[in-house]
């Protein structure tokens, strides 16, 4: 038999085992960030080709009953992803271009992140945004969001909650997404990826004004599709609906049917690929 202070010895090594895996595990759990400094295009064409850039990252507790609210301001695009974790977690990736590095590091250095309110969004006391703030967030799955840009693109996957967006001018990318997704870009192309066998929750209904949209979906998906375009043509092998001079509109039940996903240009070009599930 092993002596009392032997066995309470062992007890505590094991515990500090125990809870070293455990910190272990949930830091190894964070996802990584992959926004960085490092990407992007490091020039422009008015002279200002100095550059400095930084990344700030905060965590936020996720708002209950509310919508995060991301505002990309006037320079900055918006990457959300949903992951398994309690918290909203954020980098900001903030740069300016400038005659010298010292006014472009002073540009960035004025912007400040808040969080107030449950909305995300960079501030300066300078009146002019000669900046951008470029935003890639983790939250919970089912984490409401409401996302704004303006010259800036929007990127959302694995999320399975209600989201609102509007951009100006900036491509989207929707990728393994559910709940009510509704959003406009207005100069830009949707690229729409479903998963699984059917859209959980009650739908899609996002449209663009001047870009192309491309769907990928699986070949055995359950849903009611709907994709138009007035200047432009369809690419798929499903039956288009409607085929006239300019206007072309493809309305399909796909699979069991289902919730209603559904996207249309006014005028840009329209592929639907089905693929694997």
């Amino acid at each position: 038999m092993l002596p009392i202070n032997s066995l309470f010895a062992g007890l505590a090594i094991a515990g500090s085992t125990l809870s070293a895996t455990l910190a272990t595990a949930q830091t190894a759990a964070e996802p990584p960030f992959k926004i960085s400094c490092e990407e992007g295009n490091w020039s422009r064409r008015n002279g200002e080709n100095k550059r400095f850039c930084e990344t700030r990252d905060l965590t936020m507790n996720a708002p209950a009953g509310q919508p995060l609210v991301i505002n990309g301001g006037t320079n900055g695009g918006i990457s959300v992803h949903g992951w398994s974790g309690p918290n909203v977690r954020v980098r900001a990736k903030v740069q300016s271009w400038a005659d010298s590095e010292a006014e472009a590091q002073a540009r960035v250095k004025s912007v400040s992140i808040s969080t107030a309110n449950n909305t995300l969004r960079a501030e300066s006391p300078r009146k002019d945004e000669q900046y951008s703030v470029s935003y890639e967030v983790f939250v919970p799955r089912q984490t409401a969001l409401n996302l704004n840009t303006i010259n800036g693109g929007i990127s959302l996957d694995n999320l399975q909650s209600d989201v609102k967006f509007h951009a100006v001018n900036g491509g989207v990318s929707l990728t393994s997404l559910g709940g009510q997704v509704t959003g406009l870009t207005v100069n830009g192309g949707l690229s729409i990826t479903l998963t699984g066998s059917k859209w959980e929750g009650k739908g899609l209904d996002v449209e663009t004004t001047n870009g192309g949209i491309n769907w990928k979906l699986p070949q055995e998906y359950s849903a009611q599709l709907f994709t138009s375009t007035n200047m432009g043509n369809i690419r798929t092998e499903l039956p288009v609906t409607k085929s006239g001079m300019f206007h072309k509109e493809l309305m399909a039940s796909l699979g069991k049917g289902g919730a209603p996903v559904k996207a249309v240009t006014t005028n840009g070009g329209i592929s639907v690929e089905q693929g694997r599930n």
